[in-house]
């Protein structure tokens, strides 16, 4: 099944709901994921505003963290955009899985969980400074979340992101790419994918497995041309051109 293809608010936060909606459309795409609370304009339209204008919301990321003590269970009924079958994008702290903070990691999911309607709608980014892969996965058995994978996320926090991806791949539901340097993602800032080793992401991401929606979160300045290139990899065959043929990255 061919995934969703789109743009998250990041890549624009400053376009309101029905600009960032047709930025995703006449991108080639038709979804967005969006980011509450971090004043991206969309929120003024909301996610009426993004679906009157015709692109499909994917999910909706919260400043969250899974097992920190500064986020706890009841503060989440106070975020605004989490909706019943609308995934619901958070962090998760390196040790959330802990023998002292299990406790509240699962109360925290819980309650999360009991506003979008159900634990696998919980998506747990791959992101720097949060929990390893090794910790992502006992997480998603302990408490049924789900991973978004960040493709440059996932670079940073695993030598090896191809297997991390692979490891990971039946909690995967859904990834954010943007093309960095694969030789230095710790200090790398954004590039276009074309000019980033695409077929380092694509391998990735082909080792994630069958994905729901991929959409670009990135500052470099080829949201169009990083669209396209997601819409030529998920068309009609999307399996591995022959003319990729670059080391995996390691």
């Amino acid at each position: 099944m061919r995934p969703l293809i789109g743009i998250s608010s990041g890549s624009a936060p400053g376009l309101d709901a029905d600009a960032l909606a047709g930025l995703a459309l006449s991108c080639g795409g038709t979804a967005v994921d969006v980011r509450e609370g971090k004043g991206h304009a969309w929120e003024a339209g909301g996610l009426a505003g993004l679906r009157a204008a015709g692109a499909e919301v994917c999910f909706v990321g919260v400043g969250t963290v899974l097992g920190d003590a500064a986020h706890p269970p009841g503060g989440i009924g106070a975020l605004r955009w989490p909706e019943r079958g609308l995934p619901v994008k958070v962090f998760a702290s390196a040790g959330c899985t802990a023998p002292d903070r299990i406790g509240l990691t699962l109360a925290q999911v819980d309650a999360l969980a009991a506003r979008v309607g159900d634990s696998s709608l919980v998506l747990v980014e791959t992101h720097h400074g949060y929990a390893p892969v090794p910790e992502l996965e006992e997480l998603c058995r302990r408490a049924g979340t789900s991973v978004l994978l960040d493709t440059m996320g996932l670079a940073r926090i695993d030598g090896d992101p191809v297997a991390a991806a692979a490891r990971l791949a039946h909690r995967i539901s859904y990834a954010q790419v943007k093309g960095f340097d694969w030789e230095a993602p710790g200090t790398s800032r954004h590039r276009p994918l074309a000019a980033a080793r695409p077929g380092a992401t694509r391998r990735v991401l082909d080792a994630a497995g069958e994905l729901r929606a991929v959409t670009v979160e990135s500052k470099a300045a080829s949201l169009a041309e990083d669209t396209a290139l997601l819409c030529q990899w998920y068309g009609p065959d999307p399996t591995l051109p022959q003319a990729l043929s670059e080391e995996t990255p390691s």
